[in-house]
């Protein structure tokens, strides 16, 4: 099997399926259409016929089970089967040459049988129409993706491809189901059109017959099979003027008539079979138009009306399924040349009085096998309801479809009507969405132009507004580099970058625990605010300018434990708070508006700040004192006490710092502003005036 077959079987519906014959059986008796399969044996199925057993053979579902998949189309089980079993290409056509409508006429005239593929030099997809005794469907797989498309819309976009397609001549063989008691189950290859697609051409003679159910399509099809037999019970007869049933309707012949009569049709069979070679297709099918006529004639002289509509359509089906070669497509042949003349031409003549006798043969076994199947259930039928003509069965079921689709008709007004209305009230919305929309438009238009008067004006707009002090509380600074491996604090430190290349790759990062996005400080954004704060600014100042102006004052030994911890920094903590140990198990904080950090969280640096334009005065002074003291015992990372004002130290705030660092001119000691705790522990105590955004070393005089 081709994979791209089975890839698109087992992707159609799953259906329910005994097991073994009786499952195939089941199948047949439901009319189901789709592919059945047992291990890696394939069948495809046509309303109820089995087309053709693949890569095994119909033993291979004896007393097995088996999947069943219901196929979306009936074309497709048709086109698969076609294509499994090969047959012949015929002809090849360009399209611009000879359309694909017009070569669609000619194989729908000619009775052909097979199917027409366009796929070469088409880009869109490939494009198949199926055929058999003239009767044709459609398939076409577009793009890529190769979306399915059946029908009437498979054909038109077909036609309007330009590309080259083939003609396939193939036969199609019906398999038996062991097991089949025979009867109408016991079908012949011509049978294919009579209940597949010939079924499906006569139910589209109504306008309407696709709103029709699915159950009385079934019936339409068991009322065509019936009046399929009797035209052909009526070509025999005429065939074999000596019957003593050639003038009998089967309804009225008793059983031991029908056997004589199958008994003569099967001599005619035979006289058939040793007609000459030599006959012609086109006699072959006029004797049959005659036959059927003639058939039909009988019929209608005791079926009525209903029965002479059924005859013409069963003596046109009985024409083209006696024509089984492929029409000719060259305008030669319209000159009398014959198809058989120029090489590469279609089957001999031979082949084609082997399928003239095979045609008559079948017609004389179908009018056999349905009589006496037709006589063989009479007793357990006819127990059940009572014998009525052919003619009166059928109009009785095309009343009752009528009265169906009749039904159906009105809910489907009723439908229509129900979608016209959804159809206005979705206008309705549609209306409505685009004033929406319109006016969304609108007021966005406005909003920007106040925006953009709003930042002409220097007036930035939040979402949300913070305290002041809960923002920096929430906030820590980071120091990091643009790149590592350029100039840094510990290359500064070592006197190998300068100022300006650190003050570029040095950046410093803020974290918040709250959401910045739409936050307003102050009457200003987050970030503009804490840009503006003289926290940061101090910050900043620390770790880019006061290293450069220790080192370049000489003070790198006088002031030691500032300028050896500044590259130490890591993160900066705004508003924050170091613990201190007092007992085992037990600590207390000390609060600081700013505190530097290492890696490890020790702290290196506190500071206090004071924005107001107040003094800064001795108790402020005095209190940082007490404070870095207790954090300096329990941390001797810390390097020192920062007290920074935006206005200026008042004496007494001087004096407190002179006094607790030793200072003035009697102090012997090597370090400027030290506070020391004992031999070799102390930190440095800075006082920082900050004026104009620009910080200023008051305490050590550097």
């Amino acid at each position: 099997m081709d994979s791209e077959i089975i890839d698109a079987v087992t992707g159609w519906d799953s259906a329910p399926a005994e097991r073994g014959y009786g499952g195939l059986r089941s199948l047949a008796d439901d009319g189901f259409t789709g592919a059945v399969v047992a291990g890696m044996t394939w069948g495809f199925m046509l309303n109820g016929r089995l087309l053709g057993v693949f890569d095994g053979t119909i033993a291979d579902f004896d007393d097995e089970s088996f999947e069943a998949y219901r196929a979306p189309d009936p074309s497709l089980p048709l086109l698969y089967a076609m294509k499994e079993i090969g047959g012949d290409v015929r002809a090849q056509y360009y399209t611009e040459d000879t359309p694909l409508n017009d070569a669609n006429s000619t194989l729908s005239a000619g009775g052909f049988t097979g199917y027409v593929e366009l796929s070469e030099n088409v880009l869109s997809g490939d494009y198949y129409t199926v055929y058999h005794g003239g009767k044709s469907m459609n398939v076409a797989y577009v793009g890529n993706s190769r979306r399915l498309v059946t029908g009437d819309e498979a054909f038109e976009l077909a036609d309007d491809e330009i590309g080259i397609y083939k003609v396939y001549d193939v036969d199609i063989d019906l398999v038996e189901i062991p097991g089949d008691d025979g009867g109408d189950e016991a079908t012949s290859d011509d049978e294919i059109a009579d209940d597949g697609i010939g079924g499906a051409a006569v139910a589209d003679t109504d306008d309407d017959a696709e709103s029709a159910p699915e159950d009385d399509s079934v019936e339409i099809e068991s009322a065509e099979a019936t009046g399929s037999a009797d035209a052909v019970d009526s070509t025999a007869s005429a065939d074999a003027p000596s019957s003593p049933t050639s003038t009998t309707s089967p309804e009225d012949t008793p059983t031991t008539e029908v056997q004589d009569a199958e008994t003569s049709t099967d001599d005619v069979s035979s006289a058939s079979k040793s007609e000459s070679a030599s006959t012609s297709t086109s006699e072959s099918t006029s004797t049959g138009t005659n036959a059927t006529d003639s058939g039909s004639r009988n019929g209608s002289s005791s079926s009525g009306e209903a029965a002479d509509d059924s005859d013409d359509v069963f003596s046109a089906e009985a024409e083209w399924r006696n024509a089984r070669s492929i029409p000719s497509l060259d305008p030669r042949d319209a000159e009398g040349e014959s198809v058989n003349e120029r090489s590469g031409s279609g089957r001999s003549s031979t082949k084609g009085s082997k399928r003239t006798s095979r045609s008559r043969s079948n017609a004389s076994q179908q009018s056999g096998g349905n009589a006496s199947s037709r006589r063989s259930s009479s007793s357990s039928k006819k127990s059940a309801r009572p014998t009525k003509p052919t003619s009166a069965v059928s109009a009785g079921k095309v009343q009752a479809i009528r009265e169906e689709l009749a039904s159906v008709k009105s809910e489907r007004d009723q439908l229509v009507s129900e979608r016209d209305a959804l159809k206005r009230e979705r206008d309705g919305y549609e209306q409505q969405a685009e004033e929406l929309e319109s006016r969304v438009a609108e007021l966005e238009s406005e909003l920007q132009k106040l925006q953009d008067e709003l930042d002409e004006n220097g007036v930035t707009l939040t979402d949300r507004s913070m305290p002041a002090d809960e923002a920096l509380r929430g906030t820590n600074l980071f120091v990091r580099y643009a790149k590592k491996s350029g100039a840094t604090l510990e290359k500064a430190h070592a006197g190998q970058a300068k100022q300006d290349d650190v003050v570029e790759n040095l950046r410093l990062e803020h974290h918040t625990t709250f959401d910045v996005e739409g936050l307003g400080v102050d009457g200003k954004p987050y970030e503009e605010f804490l840009h503006d704060s003289p926290e940061f600014g101090f910050a900043k100042w620390a770790v880019t300018d006061l290293l450069y102006e220790i080192g370049e004052t000489g003070n790198r030994s006088s002031l030691s434990g500032v300028f050896d911890s500044i590259p130490e920094v890591d993160r900066i903590e705004l508003y924050g708070t170091v613990s201190i140990p007092i007992d085992e198990g037990e600590s207390e904080s000390r609060r600081f508006d700013v505190i530097f950090r290492d890696q490890m969280g020790n702290p290196l640096f506190v500071a206090n700040m004071n924005d107001s334009r107040d003094p800064a005065t001795y108790s402020m002074v005095q209190q940082l004192i007490n404070d870095s003291k207790n954090v300096a015992n329990a941390h001797e990372t810390l390097g020192s006490a920062f007290v920074v004002t935006k206005s200026f130290f008042e004496p007494e705030a001087l004096e407190a710092a002179t006094e607790e660092t030793g200072g003035g001119i009697l102090s012997r000691s090597k370090r400027k502003s030290f506070v020391k705790l004992s031999r070799k522990q102390g930190y440095h105590l800075c006082l920082v005036e900050a004026r104009s955004g620009e910080f200023h070393l008051n305490v050590p005089d550097l």
